[in-house]
């Protein structure tokens, strides 16, 4: 049998399982690349290039979050093209999109470029893990996305040390960063759009199983199950915590502290080497204890940093509640294995899909209560309000049980 053959059960073979993890690890490392620059520099330039505030920040959130909602739609066009073609298009958008904002001159000129931009990031949220779920077996589904996740993050230290070198060469060639820094600012976006037609290119020779075909070919475009209901409120529930952070975390450091685009990317840096490293074992550990545990330690941890940035005015304090989070984010693998070990092979994509629009059901909603929050109370607020998010996903995760549930239960087995 040729190395590219599939083997006669309908699966990839070996070889195409390393050709399959190679494209989407490459493509996630240049992905990140180009993403975490945008991360590196968007709360700096949105406050010293456009003159927006943390209130304003929150509107702007609420804006990019719809295309979230609307992901359902999306992904049931997209999903038509395969499952490839569909991450190669999501790369392009996305990248397109955060171009446009170097010519952004005021908050209104965001708007639409920010729309573009989201609607492929958010594709790419749901394509990513489903193409990494089409190439494990049942019982490393966290390790693969866990190994993936690691290159991913590998690429965001890349970024963030490219920018943290040009912040650093700007303040001493030229002078003070908010001086200087617009012109420099205004390219990096450039550099998102590069990253985005590079992984275009390498994703779209990812390879598919005829299982996968097949079960592609009969998916259902939109999927809304009652055997998925903890994950759909899982996926609910982490959303709405995630625009609480997302909207506000870092304008906290950025307006109430006065931390500058230097020190947010070292922090940056620092959150990405920490990723990059424990990456691998954290998807190994939710395949090791399971998804009940793995996340109940999650939603604890999430609690107490919450806590951390509402109630701390040490901004030290503050950058490690800030690393925390950032850290916190790989343990999302955890609702991600559940799904597959829960979900027929076909209802995956659209499921996640599904997963991410619920994420973003309150995307509007939330960042404007938060704002609100802020604007009228203080900074604190809308943490405060995001640990209401936490404690019921900790609730509901106590009913946890992959082994008994979704299509593996009893009702499904007869």
């Amino acid at each position: 049998m040729s190395a590219g053959a599939e083997s006669t059960d309908g699966e990839l073979t070996a070889a195409q399982i390393d050709r399959g993890y190679f494209l989407l690890a490459l493509t996630s490392f240049v992905f990140y690349i180009g993403f975490q620059i945008v991360q590196a520099i968007q709360p700096n330039f949105f406050r010293d290039v456009l003159g927006m505030n943390g209130a304003q920040n929150g509107y702007l959130i609420a804006i990019r979050e719809l295309p979230g909602f609307l992901l359902i739609f999306v992904a049931a066009f997209l999903l038509r093209l395969g499952l490839s073609r569909a991450t190669s298009i999501s790369l392009l958008i996305m990248g397109i999109g955060y171009c446009v904002f170097a010519f952004a001159d005021s908050f209104g000129q965001l708007i639409i470029p920010t729309l573009i931009a989201s609607i492929g990031f958010h594709s790419w949220l749901q394509l990513q893990p489903a193409l990494g779920l089409s190439l494990t077996r049942r019982g490393n589904e966290g390790t693969m996305l866990g190994r993936i996740n690691g290159i991913g993050f590998l690429g965001s230290l890349l970024g963030l040390l490219g920018v943290f070198a040009l912040l650093t060469w700007i303040e001493r060639a030229k002078g003070p960063l908010e001086e200087y820094q617009e012109p420099y600012l205004r390219g990096l976006f450039f550099v998102v759009l590069i990253s985005g037609v590079l992984g275009a290119i390498l994703i779209y020779k990812f390879p598919m199983s005829a299982n996968d075909r097949a079960a592609a070919a009969v998916a259902p475009r939109i999927v809304w199950r009652k055997e998925y209901y903890l994950y759909y409120a899982l996926s609910f529930l982490d959303g709405s915590r995630q625009q609480i952070y997302f909207a506000f975390a870092p304008f906290v450091l950025v307006e109430e502290f006065g931390v500058d685009a230097r020190t947010m990317t070292v922090l940056l840096i620092i959150s990405a080497l920490i990723n990059w490293r424990a990456g691998p074992p954290i998807g190994r550990l939710v395949d090791r204890i399971g998804e009940k545990q793995f996340l109940t330690i999650a939603y604890i941890a999430h609690f107490f940093v919450f806590l951390g940035f509402a109630l701390t005015r040490n901004v030290y304090l503050l950058y490690a509640f800030y690393l925390g989070y950032q850290f916190l984010f790989l343990f999302s693998v955890g609702t991600t294995t559940y799904l597959k070990k829960i979900a027929k092979r076909e209802d995956i994509a659209p499921s996640l899909a599904m997963g991410v629009s619920l994420a973003h059901l309150t995307a509007v909603i939330v960042p404007i209560i938060g704002s609100a929050l802020w604007s009228r109370l203080g900074y604190q607020f809308p943490f405060l309000f995001g640990t209401v998010f936490v404690v019921i996903s900790l609730i509901l995760t106590q009913r946890i049980n992959a082994s008994t549930q979704g299509f593996n239960a009893p009702e499904h087995a007869r």
